[in-house]
């Protein structure tokens, strides 16, 4: 066991990046006596990514962490590291609790290996700092230094603490089925996710698990090409920290990261776009007919995500957006209840962008496709598999495939809810008077407090069912938004919901998602 935890480990030092990085080492300073830790990772950071305070002999020392990634050689210290050393050693400016009355120690943190000739560039330069500077000469800490404190102060504290064969083998399965490229759906990253939220906060040791295993598992997938998936594991990060009220300080880095990610999927997605032919993108197999609407559906929510939440937006990847919605006809052709997430998601973006003659095309659309299939078999619930998406969706065709009459919609749900928000009241008649004449039930999922707003089967999730869905002459327009309207005691108001609502699948916050477009 020691071996193959050190291996993984050796994993993601290799592999990750600074974004990666941060969250998991700062939980290791705090297993190693350290305190007032923050990152401060930023364009104006003064050469100081972390700083945290130790008692050492008695005496409360001042660090700044320098985080570097991979082998350092001769020419990248001298021409990017010594520079922002010195900003390090010089500038004291970078926090409220950065103490410049403490004596002060700087540290050099790198993934991978100081190597010779900058071994000794380091050492003159620690003589430079000594003698001109007048400071403490810069620790440094490596790739080598860095697993065995990883793996004794965390990692094998954590599994000794878990003693339990199932806990370690979901640990390494997941690790197995990700190295071999299997297929992983949102319902098995949530599955394993969910552990997090059980695990005690206030334990250092278990906090420093569920950093590193987001970003191992984040990094693993995104390196495999799987940019989805490793959105939704770092989606699974923000719930945990969000559940504890731990998201703030870091939730800057974790947009960076996302945006890394969804920068990937984009570079990948323009390679292989070919105009006026259905987009696909990685599947597949005997089923490829329904890869076109999974590769569109897929990255819009990841484009839309960047449109919601990114603070850097790029037009490119705004112009691809739209490019998608106006050319590609998976855009809207939904394969199951649960990409109803997917309808929201886009919609929204496109509030954001304020393109509301271009919402009004996609959401009518989405209306055709819809009532398409609820004239039918209607589509899989939430929750379903592919196989059952692509089952229900063949049953009509084929016999002797397993099919139920699925007359709820979630999905309608939520295109309902977006014309709505869209205040257009013409269109959100004609989307109801189309699902009346299919007979189409709404489905809505309410969450009503905080506490249930990260789990599935909290018992504050309501479920229910609206045959009316008329717009009168209250301000309210269901039986079901007039429940929730008058229940509902969220008080969340964060731009991280939109990542709550693209992991869980089953929600979405119709009563107030439009506060977080500004």
């Amino acid at each position: 066991m020691n071996s193959m935890l050190r291996n993984v480990i050796e994993d993601y030092l290799t592999s990750t990046k600074e974004l990666q990085f941060f969250l998991p080492f700062t939980e290791l300073l705090e297993l190693c006596g350290y305190h007032d830790i923050h990152v401060i990772h930023s364009s104006v950071e003064f050469g100081k990514d972390i700083i945290a305070k130790k008692q050492i002999n008695g005496e409360t020392i001042q660090f700044t962490f320098q985080l570097k990634i991979g082998d350092i050689n001769l020419p990248r210290f001298r021409d990017q590291i010594q520079s922002q050393l010195i900003q390090a050693l010089t500038n004291k400016l970078s926090h409220p609790n950065f103490d410049r009355a403490l004596p002060y120690q700087v540290v050099l943190v790198t993934t991978g290996e100081l190597l010779p000739p900058a071994t000794i560039a380091v050492q003159e330069f620690n003589e430079f700092v000594r003698d001109n500077l007048k400071q403490k000469p810069v620790q440094t800490w490596e790739k080598t230094q860095l697993i065995t404190d990883f793996l004794n102060k965390g990692v094998e504290p954590f599994f000794a603490l878990h003693r339990s064969p199932q806990f370690v083998s979901k640990f390494f399965k997941l690790y197995s089925e990700i190295a071999n490229g299997d297929l992983i759906s949102s319902f098995d990253i949530e599955d394993y996710a969910r552990g997090w939220l059980d695990l005690n906060w206030a334990d250092h040791i278990e906090r420093m698990q569920v950093y590193l295993e987001a970003y191992f598992f984040s990094k693993l997938l995104l390196d495999k090409g799987k940019h989805y998936e490793a959105a939704l594991m770092l989606s699974a990060l923000v719930r945990v920290l969000m559940k504890h009220k731990a998201l703030e300080e870091y939730w800057q880095p974790i947009v960076e990261y996302l945006d890394e990610i969804i920068l990937a999927h984009f570079e990948k997605a323009k390679s292989v776009y070919v105009p006026d032919r259905p987009f696909e993108m990685d599947f597949q197999g005997v089923f490829a007919l329904f890869y076109h609407p999974i590769s569109c559906l897929r990255t819009l929510e990841l484009l839309s995500l960047h449109i919601l939440i990114s603070r850097n937006r790029k037009t490119e990847i705004e112009a691809f957006f739209r490019q998608i919605i106006d050319e590609q006809r998976g855009s809207y052709r939904i394969l199951s209840d649960n990409y109803a997430i997917s309808i929201v998601l886009v919609s929204l973006a496109l509030l954001k962008l304020g393109e509301s003659d271009r919402l009004r095309k996609y959401l009518n659309n989405v209306c055709v496709w819809l009532c398409d299939r609820f004239a039918e078999f209607g589509l899989a619930p939430i929750g379903s598999s592919l196989q059952e998406e692509i089952e229900q969706l063949l049953s009509e065709h084929l016999d002797g495939l397993s099919h139920h009459r699925h007359a709820g919609g979630f999905s309608a749900s939520a295109s309902l809810d977006m014309a709505y928000l869209l205040n257009d009241k013409s269109l959100f008649e004609g989307i109801a008077n189309d699902f009346r004449a299919t007979e189409a039930v709404l489905e809505f999922f309410h969450v009503i407090t905080d506490d249930s707003l990260f789990t599935y089967d909290h018992e504050e999730i309501v479920s229910a069912t609206d045959h009316d869905f008329a717009l009168d002459v209250r301000e309210d327009y269901s039986k079901t938004i007039t429940y929730e309207r008058k229940a509902n005691t969220v008080t969340v108001r964060h731009k991280a919901l939109f990542l709550i609502m693209f992991l869980l699948r089953d929600r979405y916050f119709p009563t107030f998602i439009t506060e977080l477009l500004n």
